[in-house]
């Protein structure tokens, strides 16, 4: 009794809190006098309020730890945002996005609420729960349709027994956590995992040839080029590493947060990282030729396009920078949201922001020729192929737009969560995987029809990548699909 009157006591504590808040917040509001607004990463999806202690959870979206902590306190197993299960109640700090809420909160003067923890262990995750049965007589709840016995019905379940077999003979085990890019060459792959390893695949074998463990923290983006290997990681470093014989040839160091983005244009590597900065090292030599400096905000992805290596930010611009003079050609604004997706084709190179929209730059002008309208959420992926131009939302679909006219010319639905990676395959299919856990492919030369769905990852498709008819997909859960 006493234990519940306490509990009554701070929630109603709680709830006077918020009232006081709201009536701040409103007041405030209507005198004019509300403060800045922070980028939407910014905010706790759970409490939409600053976050002073990001961490990630087991999906890979990050909430405030109190909020995040609390939740599963209560007894919750899943994610808020997708309420998808929770493979383990692990929560990993996110120093990236965190540095980047102290940076802005400083530029504006605003006191983050400092996190004190009020519960260092969590309960762990319960097993999974067997299917529901009669307690007294032993067999299926009622809700479940009896089992038939007919030939067909039979035949039916041996064929999908077989399908789900084949579906998971097609699935690589070896990561322990999210698997965030994929490069294959030759008949190999490789694979950069949260979990600080790169590991090198036999694809025809279906087996791991070599674990490379140098890394100190998470490993996020790969690129390869000239027999080399190189590894960009949260412990600030690129790893360069010899393909032939798998040794760690180099640690290049100089960037002072994580490595999120890695591309490779005329015999020079370019690093983008969140401390805002893209570095540029000499292939050959692998001397740091020049800190390109620019940005205000973390640098997301790379693509190289018409003599220039364009980078795309969280500061919501693209900039274009001369790989051979390494100087600032232009600076791209006109997003309002943060960049995340960058793909360039022979004329035009296209940014994808969290403003829902994709924007479309002259290669030669630098130029905005177009913005590209339609989705309803954050455009998270793109790829291009020699017709079509797709993009992928947080609104579940991916549209397809034409490169010449830039015109919408087919939405395509079938996804229920949010699509995170694609791909277009040289078959003449592209390859989409989400949050959903499926990998999908759709004929562009049929309709842009889904003629397979693949099953067999238990968790959201973070990365998908095409090597002549094979095609591998990354999931949170750490495994990684051969399709």
């Amino acid at each position: 009794k006493q234990q519940q009157e306490q509990q009554k006591q701070q929630q109603e504590q709680q709830k006077q809190q918020q009232e006081q808040q709201l009536r701040e917040m409103q007041e405030a509001e209507e005198e004019g006098k509300k403060g800045p607004q922070a980028p939407t990463s910014f905010y706790c999806p759970v409490s939409m309020e600053l976050m002073s202690d990001p961490v990630m959870v087991s999906t890979g979206h990050t909430y405030d730890r109190i909020c995040i902590e609390k939740w599963i306190r209560q007894g919750n197993r899943t994610c808020p945002c997708t309420g998808s299960r929770l493979r383990h109640l692990e929560l990993t700090p996110n120093y990236a996005l965190r540095t980047a809420i102290q940076e802005w909160a400083h530029t504006h003067g605003i006191t983050l609420a400092p996190y004190v923890p009020a519960v260092r262990h969590l309960p762990s995750a319960p097993a999974k729960s067997s299917p529901a049965r009669d307690h007294h007589s032993g067999q299926p709840s009622p809700h479940r349709p009896p089992r038939q016995t007919s030939s067909v019905y039979e035949a039916h379940m041996m064929q999908q027994q077989a399908l789900q077999q084949q579906q998971r003979a097609s699935i690589l085990h070896g990561h322990d956590e999210i698997v965030w890019a994929l490069e294959a060459f030759g008949d190999r792959l490789v694979s950069a995992s949260a979990d600080k390893t790169i590991r090198v695949w036999n694809v025809p074998g279906k087996r791991c040839e070599q674990v490379l463990e140098d890394h100190t923290r998470p490993v996020l983006s790969l690129a390869i080029s000239n027999g080399r290997l190189f590894s960009g990681s949260y412990d600030y470093t690129i790893k360069v590493w010899d393909l032939g014989t798998l040794d760690l040839i180099r640690s290049l160091e100089g960037h002072t947060d994580a490595v999120r983005a890695l591309a490779v244009s005329e015999g020079r590597l370019f690093s983008g990282s969140y401390d805002a900065t893209v570095h540029v090292w000499d292939e050959a030599s692998l001397q740091c030729l020049k800190v390109l400096k620019g940005h205000t905000g973390p640098v997301r992805t790379l693509v190289a396009c018409g003599g220039m290596m364009f980078s795309g930010s969280y500061d919501k611009s693209v900039r274009a920078w001369d790989v051979h003079t390494l100087e600032c050609r232009a600076t791209c604004s006109g997003h309002s949201g943060a960049v995340r997706a960058l793909v360039a084709s022979r004329r035009h190179v296209y940014s994808g922001s969290d403003d829902a929209t994709i924007k479309v730059w002259d290669v030669e002008s630098l130029q905005c020729v177009k913005t590209l309208e339609g989705h309803d959420d954050n455009v998270r992926v793109l790829a291009v192929g020699d017709r079509y131009m797709f993009s992928g939302s947080w609104d579940k679909s991916i549209r397809v737009w034409d490169i010449h006219t830039l015109e919408c010319v087919r939405v395509l639905e079938g996804h229920t969560e949010a699509v995170l990676a694609l791909a277009v395959s040289p078959t003449g299919c592209l390859v989409s995987g989400s949050y959903d856990s499926t990998v999908r492919f759709w004929d562009l030369l049929g309709g842009f029809r889904c003629v397979r769905k693949c099953e067999g990852h238990e968790d959201a498709v973070r990365v998908v990548a095409v090597c002549g008819n094979v095609v591998f997909s990354g999931s949170y859960d750490g495994t990684i699909g051969v399709w």
